[in-house]
């Protein structure tokens, strides 16, 4: 029995792979954004927040600290989110998974133009762009693929989870075609 067991594990340790090395290291890496895709999360990121910088001059103390707290609310929020995409919690697609986590700061925006006592008056708008301009950032800096809004999160637990972006994931596809294309 014990020289089964060490026969098994010598042979698994000697498998042959399917594909070339490259194509298994690959497989074996985690996912990251490709360069231009990076470059492009920070480039936006640092407009937004250099777009927003002023108006927090502008605005009262009353209306900062309030977009200040929404932004708090969202990194729960999309952390809640997280939990419950990585641990498969509920099993909503991935399409479904991308509208909720965009439709939630989309919502927040345009409350923030109402005049709700805790969204409104603008606090929602400041909030929904500055975490949109810091999660880009994350994002970028971090090479998370996908949907930048989970990159905050994704830094707090130390675990990715990749739901697609409307914009950056199709960007980042065409981009690793042109890469792969380019080393054939």
């Amino acid at each position: 029995m014990a020289e089964l067991a060490l026969v098994r594990q010598r042979d698994s340790a000697y498998k042959v792979t399917k594909g070339s090395l490259d194509s298994q290291a690959l497989l074996q890496q985690p996912r990251k954004a490709p360069p231009m895709g990076r470059a492009l999360r920070i480039l936006l990121g640092l407009v937004l927040m250099a777009y927003v910088a002023p108006v927090y001059l502008q605005v009262g103390a009353q209306v900062a600290v309030g977009s200040f707290l929404l932004m708090v609310g969202l990194i729960g929020v999309y952390s809640l989110i997280h939990i419950v995409v990585s641990r498969g919690i509920v099993a909503f697609s991935p399409f479904l998974w991308v509208i909720v986590a965009n439709g939630l700061l989309v919502a927040l925006y345009f409350a923030g133009a109402s005049a709700l006592p805790i969204l409104g008056h603008g606090k929602g708008q400041l909030a929904a762009v500055t975490f949109l301009g810091v999660s880009l950032v994350v994002a970028g800096v971090r090479a998370a693929p996908g949907c930048e809004v989970m990159a905050i999160p994704s830094v707090l637990f130390g675990k990715h989870t990749e739901l697609a972006c409307i914009i950056f994931s199709p960007l980042d596809r065409l981009e690793r075609k042109l890469g792969s294309k380019r080393h054939v």
